[in-house]
Parts: structure tokens; sequence; C-alpha cells
């Protein structure tokens, strides 16, 4: 008497079939932790992160399932019924191995954020003067720090803290430490790179659908900065100061530095409580005079320059020229006109002449090629810079800062 094998059942073949939907599962309940770590207090931007993870699982678990379908159902099976144990044991390894590869990778490949691939969270240096890191990461040669602490209350503090986050400094082409007044993770939690990456709606995931609460994020980051230093000698000009932020009567944003490279000089790039309203004027109509030749000149370097484009260069340098250096300052402006202003315009009549002879037909757009350098290390900035180096002047009267010296309050804007 013989007995018929019994068939499996039909649940059992589903179940065959369909196991690896498990993993599947597995790696749909990480997209919402990941994103939420990742943005934390930001529910816009971590549901549309998790959507566009939950795609990528899905999209890269296609082919993943049809090779553990494959080991599973046919070479496995065919390996045990020919006797090759070894060789069942190691089709077996090798599913556990893709499987687990599957649940701890997938959706990293097609994850298309920016500036996330090689940042790293590392560890946090010991900082002093009341100072605490809370996060640090390194992305290639730049290492970026956000420590907790109490804003300086006079100058000995202020030099205190300074030297504190400089002597600390770690071994990269850019170190950056920002201080914060809070410990908040939604808020330490930021670094620098994803920062950057708020503040440019053409790098969001889904365009601008989350952009009103990346930019309100970004404020509230912001507001809660009162500090940072920066070091780089890689940069053109190298920088190693530390930038106090602070602000005038109005709210006008400004800047208290330590400058480690040159000597520790203190520069205060903030509002003075006894600004005129006619040191104000002028200092308006420097920074709208000399953003205009900066527009000038970024159009005439096009490729190709928009027709007429040299000649309003000409016209507006020569108007410019006349309104700045042929009437009287105020009297404590003197100083900034006589070296900053007269500086850049000197600078930018170099530039003009030789693009005047290369338009000419001479090849003379090498001739002032230090002027152009000059330019772009030194003067081609924003309106408020040109603001905050004239509240310098009038802080710190009667000295002749040179431009290199100047170039420092340019990190602390940017």
């Amino acid at each position: 008497m013989t007995v018929a094998a019994k068939s499996p059942g039909r649940r059992w073949r589903w179940l065959q079939w369909l196991w690896p939907l498990g993993l599947l599962v597995i790696a749909w309940l990480f997209a919402p932790l990941r994103a939420g770590a990742a943005y934390p207090g930001m529910t816009c931007t971590a549901q549309a992160d998790t959507v566009f993870s939950l795609a990528s699982y899905t999209l890269l678990f296609i082919p993943t399932a049809a090779v553990l379908l494959v080991l599973s159902r046919r070479l496995i099976p065919a390996a045990l019924r020919r006797g090759l144990r070894a060789w069942a044991a190691g089709l077996t390894a090798l599913g556990i191995v893709i499987a687990i590869v599957f649940v701890a990778f997938a959706g990293v490949s097609a994850d298309r954020r920016p500036f996330r691939a090689t940042e790293q969270a590392v560890g946090c240096p010991h900082l002093k003067a009341g100072l605490q890191a809370v996060h640090c990461w390194q992305d290639g040669s730049t290492l970026e720090v956000n420590a907790v602490g109490q804003r300086p209350l006079d100058a000995s503090a202020l030099q205190s803290m300074a030297g504190a986050l400089q002597s600390s400094r770690q071994d990269a082409t850019l170190y950056e430490a920002f201080v914060l007044d809070t410990s908040d993770p939604s808020i330490a939690g930021y670094s620098n790179a994803r920062l950057f990456i708020l503040q440019d709606p053409g790098l969001t995931d889904f365009a601008d659908l989350c952009l009103n609460e990346r930019q309100a994020k970004l404020r509230e980051v912001q507001s809660h900065r009162i500090g940072f230093y920066r070091y780089s000698t890689r940069q053109s000009p190298p920088v190693d100061a530390f930038f106090l932020q602070d602000a005038g009567r109005r709210g006008e944003p400004g800047y208290e530095v330590i400058d480690f490279l040159h000597g520790q000089v203190a520069l205060p790039y903030v509002r003075p409580a006894d600004l005129r309203p006619e040191e104000s004027a002028y200092l308006d109509g420097v920074a709208s005079s000399l953003g205009q030749l900066n527009q000038d000149l970024s159009r005439e370097t096009q490729s190709p320059s928009p027709p007429g484009a040299l000649a309003q260069m000409r016209q507006d340098f020569d108007r410019v020229t006349t309104d700045l250096l042929g009437g009287a300052p105020p009297k404590r402006l003197t100083l900034y006109r006589d070296t900053r202003v007269k500086g850049f315009l000197a600078n930018f009549d170099l530039i003009l002449s030789a693009e005047e002879s290369a338009a000419q037909g001479q090849s003379a757009q090498t001739i002032h090629s230090s002027a152009y350098e000059d330019h772009r290390r030194y003067y081609y900035q924003e309106a408020r810079v040109t603001r905050l180096i004239g509240y310098l002047f009038l802080q710190i009267p009667n000295v002749p800062f040179t431009d290199d010296q100047l170039s420092t309050v340019n990190w602390a804007v940017f």
C-alpha cells in the first residue's frame, strides 16, 4: 500500500512566490524614519523625501526580487535534488546577502538629494569658553561644527570665545564652527551644507513643493545663530576670523570680528549708534554706484556681451567717478572715500581700459589681469558689505584699512 505525497496548500505556494515582498515592506518602514531624522521639525520636506524614498525602494526591489526568486525557486532546489549541498548552502548565503544589502542600502543610489553622499557625522572637538559642540560633520576636506554658547557680554569674553574656536580648529581645508543659542536638535542638527540646500529651491526634491517650509526653517536656524568661526587658507582671499553677529538699533545686521589672520585685530562692522542721516545717505549712494559698476562689468564680460554694454560701462563709470569724488563726503567718511572708494575706482579704471582695448581689436584682455583678480577678491560684493565697511571706518576713525583686511567681512555675509 502506498500513500500519495501531500501537495502543498495554496497559501504555501503563494508564500513561496511572494516572500520577497517582506523585504520591501521592511524597507518602506525605514523610509519615514530616515526622512524624519534627516529633516527634523520639517513635516512637508520629510513627507516629500519619504515619497521619493518609497519610490526608490520599489524601483530597486524589482530586480532584487527577480534574483531572489530565481535562487529560491530554481537554483537552490535544483542543487538539493542533485545532492550538491555545498552549492545549495552557497546560493542560500548569496540570497541572504542580497536581502541584507537591499534592506540596508536600497534607495541610496537613487537618492538625488545633493550634498548628502559624502557628508558624514564625525567626533566633535572639546571647546572651552563656555562652548559645547553638539553636532559635527565632515564632507571631504570641509569640517563643520555646531556649538552652543552664550553671547559674549564684553570684549574679553568675545576674545575668549574667538580664541577657543580658533585653538580647537581641526585639520581641514575649510573649517567652520557655528555658535547657536539653543541645542534644539531641529536647529543644531543642521549643517552648513544643508542650510545651503534650503536656500536654493532648484535643489529641492520636488521643486518648490516645500519651499515655504524650507525658507521658514532657514530663518529659524539663522535667528539662533549668534556667531561663527571660519578658517581657510586655500581660498582667495584666505580667512581666519571669528564673527559675532550684532545688530544696530533698527535691526540692521552687523558683525564684530576677531581677525586672526591680521594679528587678532578687532573689527566692528556694526551700525554706529550715532550714525547721521547724511552719512547713511552717502553710504547708500556708494553702495548703489559701486553695485551698478559691478553689474556693468558682469554684462560686459558675458560671452557674447550685449550690444552697447561697453559704452554703458564707460558712461556709468564717468558719472559715478564724478558723483563720488567730485563733492566732499561727510567728514567722518573722508578717509573711507580716499582709500576704499578711490581704490575701487582706480582698479575699475584699469579693467575698463583693458575692455576698451580689447574691443578695438588689440590683444589687451590680459593687460591688467591683476586688476580683474583684485576686483574679484576685494570689490565684487553685496551692497550690504559696502555699508558694513563704511560702518567700520566710522567705528574706528583715522585708520587706513587695507583691502586685504576689509575682505574678511565678505565671509560673514556669505
